[in-house]
């Protein structure tokens, strides 16, 4: 009801909450190697959350793409107080990542909370999918980025999946969430590779 009665506090509330954890997923940077690397759950997890807390899902949409914008905004002003040089080109294909997958990270959010059981295992799984996309990377495809990631990266990926799932109501949803999470895994596996793309194009490749 606070939510539903003051629109624009959640949205402010999910930008600041995004913008924390963007900054720490920049300053708590696992690094044995060259390759930096950050959970995908510190982005990911606010804007479901925001979602979730929503009353309606158009204020789920906006306040899930806030979050993922402050999460942006957050680590650009991060990586100011860290050792590796982030190429900063990059945050203009982060920005038009945050506006897409953040309004669908926050109707997610929302149907998570729906009266159909259905939706609510869909809407745990396609998130679960999202967020075991780099684990599975890590073991299968075994690229060299991969290699040099820190393995606490995906335990606390896992950690954030099972955070959703939690999130997710009733025994029967969450069990069919993580059955068809599996095809999700699969499919964001297979995105990430165009989401590597155009990370290169904005950062001055050719």
């Amino acid at each position: 009801m606070f939510w539903d009665q003051h629109p624009w506090t959640l949205p402010l509330a999910a930008a600041v909450l995004g913008a924390m954890c963007g900054a720490l997923s920049a300053l708590c940077v696992f690094k044995p190697d060259e390759y930096p690397a950050a959970s995908y759950g510190l982005f990911v997890v606010p804007a479901v959350l925001a979602g979730w807390a929503a009353p309606r899902s158009g204020s789920a949409s906006l306040a899930g793409m806030a979050a993922l914008l402050g999460g942006t905004l957050g680590h650009f002003i991060g990586v100011r107080f860290v050792e590796y040089a982030q190429n900063d080109l990059e945050y203009r294909a982060w920005v038009l990542i945050a506006l897409a997958f953040g309004a669908l990270l926050g109707f997610m959010g929302h149907r998570l909370r729906d009266g159909k059981p259905l939706r609510r295992a869909t809407a745990a799984a396609l998130t679960i999918g999202l967020l075991i996309a780099p684990v599975h990377l890590w073991y299968s495809v075994g690229t060299h980025a991969t290699e040099h990631t820190d393995p606490r990266i995906y335990v606390l990926d896992v950690c954030a999946a099972a955070l959703v799932l939690l999130a997710c109501r009733g025994l029967a949803p969450r069990i069919l969430a993580l059955v068809i999470a599996v095809p999700f895994t699969l499919l964001f596996s297979t995105l990430s590779v165009f989401s590597s793309v155009l990370l290169w194009r904005a950062g001055g490749g050719i």
